[in-house]
């Protein structure tokens, strides 16, 4: 462990030396570049400036002569005196100008001179001339306010000029020509130029029979995108070199300034010091680093080791570990002994946990079985033993061909299907659910099935007898039934309903029309016991108070319609009637209200029709229906009545095993009694 240490440390150290000066020397590389580069490009932006500040004080000076009105006529008028006394030798010489050149309108020369001595001078008023001549447009100035200086090549060398428009002093006549001076840009000029910018510089003019390697190689480099190129080949000296243009800017020559490389030598010098400096460090720093682990970590690493493995070896969960201190180490070895006391602790718990499962899957009323995909049972447990299931517990280890002698009831179809309820549940990772039944000489008994993924290869089964949740939803199922062939008894008797009355409209005699009127009524009462236990919620039957009121508000309109003269007087005692009793009793109720509400009453005159129904001590039911009108005629004998309706009544109250009670004055009074059980 140690030598590991050792050799990644050592090894990372020399690594990130490496990548120190690697990087060091390309970012120190890079700057000192950079910062040669800046002074070189500055010494050729100063070489640049002070030829481009000479054509500007140039033009100034030819800017002096040609806005002058002695010029001006003397464009006109040449005269020798005006030659002689302006463009002398010795004014040319304080001036610096090396040839001077008069041009007209038609670029006929007025005046022309050069100055001073030397092959490079003679003739250079001709041999400017005839640049012009080939380059009218360089220097050849017609507009007032036009201007040109710069560089020209001829073939004696580069040529600084300058010309401007001759004009008078106030500028307001026409331009009568053109006003060129010259100043010689030869090897003199730039070395006083060099002296002068303390620069080592030199101008090569293009064209010229040959020109050196370095100035020919960058030649090449230079074009309108990049007009400077470094040079940094030579190890002692960097020389820069830009593209000079002329007055038309045409590249005409190139200028090359050099610069000692000290910066470089520098950098150079700083890396290797770097590099040594970091060497020195890096090793006292890897030689502390790794002291410091030896005494901090790793013998105390040692030690921790050691205590671990014997605890693991021993196999005593009491022993812990014995290391002092108060740094991460230390920490560790208090951690671990927690550990070992929580694992303590909960190995405790997950006894107690166990015995906890234990007991709930003894609660539980399942027979839990663990089955692979095909059907081989390898668990199986049935703490309380369902019906046909007390075998259970025998099955582990057993497949298909073992399991089915052993359950009689169990069919191969019925095991194929849990088979396939398996299969399921492992692929689609759902859990599946099948019911069976079978058949015992006690009757038939229900069984439920739950297939549920327990891994990949593995399913548990449930299977619970819902016998009686079976036995249950038939109930529910026939109860329903029950409400809908209620539901459908009432619509059928709202259809007859409905036909009587339209049957009754279409009936021309009085007589006809009130029978089916009453006829219609009579169904109305069933229907409406129907619609009651439809909507009953309570199987025992409907609530007798409720039907009653229903019943008696339809039989007052249609007897009375709006009247208010006839008030219903009801009071039923709140009672759950079962079908043999309700439509008897709602059958005479119909009966007896609607004669009160036909004859009680004539002429419109106002009454109040009483509902009684309460509930003897003797447990018999007493219905009592009467009203203040004028009372039942002498001439009607209960016993054997003329009309149909008191016909009906007695017949339904035989059918209820009751007695009716008949009181003719004051008013009518029914009274009804009939066991209530």
């Amino acid at each position: 462990m140690r030598r590991r240490i050792f050799l990644v440390i050592g090894g990372a150290l020399l690594v990130m030396l490496v990548s120190i000066s690697f990087s060091s020397r390309a970012l120190l590389r890079d700057s000192y570049g950079r910062l040669e580069r800046q002074y070189i490009a500055r010494d050729v932006d100063r070489v640049l400036g002070e030829i481009k500040d000479n054509a500007t004080s140039l033009g100034m000076t030819v800017e002096d002569y040609a806005a002058w009105t002695e010029m001006y006529q003397f464009v006109q008028h040449p005269t020798k005196a005006f030659s002689d006394s302006n463009f002398a030798e010795e004014g040319a010489a304080n001036l610096r100008v090396d040839v001077v050149l008069v041009l007209d309108n038609a670029r006929r020369v007025v005046f022309g001179r050069h100055f001073g001595s030397g092959s490079a001078r003679a003739d250079l008023d001709a041999v400017l001339l005839r640049w012009i001549a080939d380059h009218p447009h360089g220097l050849l100035i017609s507009d007032p306010a036009g201007r040109s200086e710069g560089l020209v090549s001829l073939p004696r060398g580069l040529l600084i000029v300058a010309s401007r428009p001759i004009q008078d002093d106030s500028r307001t006549q026409p331009v009568k020509g053109t006003l060129v001076m010259g100043r010689l840009f030869d090897a003199e000029a730039v070395q006083q130029l060099g002296r002068h910018l303390l620069v080592s510089m030199g101008v090569f003019q293009l064209g010229a029979a040959s020109l050196p390697d370095p100035v020919a190689r960058a030649q090449q480099k230079l074009d309108p995108e990049s007009e400077r190129f470094l040079d940094t080949s030579h190890p002692q000296v960097a020389s820069m070199y830009a593209a000079l243009h002329d007055v038309e800017g045409v590249p005409i020559a190139v200028l090359q300034v050099d610069t000692p490389r000290d910066i470089q030598g520098q950098g150079q010098r700083t890396l290797r010091f770097l590099f040594i400096w970091l060497l020195v460090i890096g090793v006292a720093f890897c030689g502390v680093v790794l002291l410091t682990i030896e005494l901090t970590v790793l013998s105390r690493l040692m030690r921790l080791g050691r205590s671990l493995l014997a605890i693991g070896t021993s196999g005593d969960s009491t022993k812990r570990i014995q290391i002092s201190g108060k740094d991460q180490i230390a920490y560790i070895g208090a951690a671990v002994n927690g550990m070992l006391d929580a694992q303590a602790r909960a190995t405790e718990e997950l006894r107690a946990i166990e015995r906890r499962n234990e007991a709930f899957l003894d609660a539980v009323p399942d027979a839990i079985f663990r089955v692979t995909r095909d059907g081989t049972i390898l668990d199986a447990r049935s703490p309380r033993r369902l019906p046909l299931l007390e075998t259970s517990n025998d099955l582990v280890g057993k497949d298909r061909e073992m399991i089915l002698p052993l359950y009689s009831f169990l069919s191969p179809d019925l095991f194929d299907k849990s088979v396939a309820a398996t299969e399921a549940a492992l692929d689609t990772g759902e859990a599946q659910r099948m019911t069976f039944h079978v058949d015992t000489e006690t009757g038939r008994r229900w069984f439920e099935e739950r297939f549920v993924a327990s891994s990949d290869k593995e399913v548990m089964v449930l299977v619970r007898e819902v016998t009686d949740l079976r036995q249950a939803e038939e109930a529910r199922r026939k109860e329903i039934l029950l409400k809908e062939i209620h539901h459908r008894v009432k619509n059928n008797l709202q259809v007859i309903s409905s036909l009587l009355a339209l049957q009754a409209g279409a009936t021309e005699d009085a007589a006809t029309r009130g029978l089916l009127y009453e006829s219609r009524n009579r169904v109305h009462s069933m229907a409406l016991i129907h619609e009651k236990l439809y909507q009953s919620t309570d199987e025992r039957g409907i609530s007798f108070s409720g039907y009653v009121r229903d019943l008696a508000a339809h039989l007052r309109h249609s007897y009375a319609g709006n009247s208010e003269s006839v008030t219903m007087d009801i009071d039923v005692t709140e009672i759950t009637l079962d079908m043999d009793v309700l439509v008897p009793c709602g059958l005479i109720i119909n009966e007896l209200l609607s004669n009160s509400l036909k004859y009680a009453f004539p002429g419109g005159r106002a009454g109040t029709i009483r509902v009684r129904m309460h509930r003897e001590p003797a447990a018999s039911l007493v219905l009592t229906i009467g009203d203040d009108g004028i009372g039942l005629p002498e001439t009607v004998d209960m016993a054997s009545p003329h009309t149909l309706g008191l016909r009906i009544v007695n017949s339904l109250v035989a059918q209820l095993h009751g007695s009716l009670t008949v009181q003719r004055a004051p008013g009518a009074s029914f009274t009804v009694t009939f066991p209530g059980a």
